[in-house]
């Protein structure tokens, strides 16, 4: 229930921020996640028996990313552009599909799926790197982090893999992402007293 509720209210709160041009979010990235949310939700109900609540946070992320992507699309200044990277992410995505079909294992399509999520960071990495500056909010992985860390404790308590498995992911890499962030906020403001 806190998982759900917070991930809409916070949800919510970065997509406003987008709209009010207060955050800067990336079409491709989002689209790429809700992608992967969607066919890791469709590997998990697979194997939990259509049992959404106990995925809770694999459910309310697909409304999370959802949301997100509208308000990023309502207020696009310009045509989405696929890198090549993303093209093949995408492909990706479907051949895991049809793997799943294939093999009738939900536990494999949804570890590589787990898989895809991690990789979809890779450009929002790079672009850090080459920019040398954070280039996104805050808010979006702090609130990534507390609704990962909430939904981690019922997914061990239930002892349900699956659910333990997404939550960890989401917190790793919202933990980095916020390192990494901080880090380059860090350079920036250290450069620009250095320069004073």
């Amino acid at each position: 229930m806190i998982t759900g509720l917070s991930s809409v209210v916070f949800g919510f709160l970065y997509a406003r921020r987008i709209w009010q041009r207060k955050a800067v979010a990336t079409f491709s990235m989002w689209l790429i996640f809700l992608v992967a949310c969607l066919v890791s939700l469709g590997a998990y109900l697979m194997a939990e028996n259509k049992d959404w609540k106990s995925g809770i946070l694999n459910v309310v992320d697909v409304f999370y990313v959802s949301g997100v992507l509208f308000a990023i699309i309502m207020r696009a200044e310009q045509k989405a552009r696929f890198e090549a990277f993303e093209k093949w992410y995408l492909i990706a995505a479907g051949l895991i599909v049809v793997l799943g079909m294939i093999v009738r294992s939900a536990w494999c399509t949804h570890l590589l799926t787990q898989v895809l999520m991690s990789v979809a960071y890779i450009p929002m990495y790079h672009r850090m790197y080459v920019e040398k500056k954070k280039i996104d909010s805050y808010f979006a992985y702090l609130s990534q982090i507390f609704t990962s860390a909430v939904a981690l404790y019922p997914a061990l308590y239930d002892g349900n893999a699956l659910s333990a498995t997404y939550a960890c992911r989401s917190l790793f890499f919202g933990i980095l992402t916020t390192s990494i962030m901080l880090y380059y906020q860090y350079k920036v403001r250290r450069a620009t007293l250095a320069s004073q």
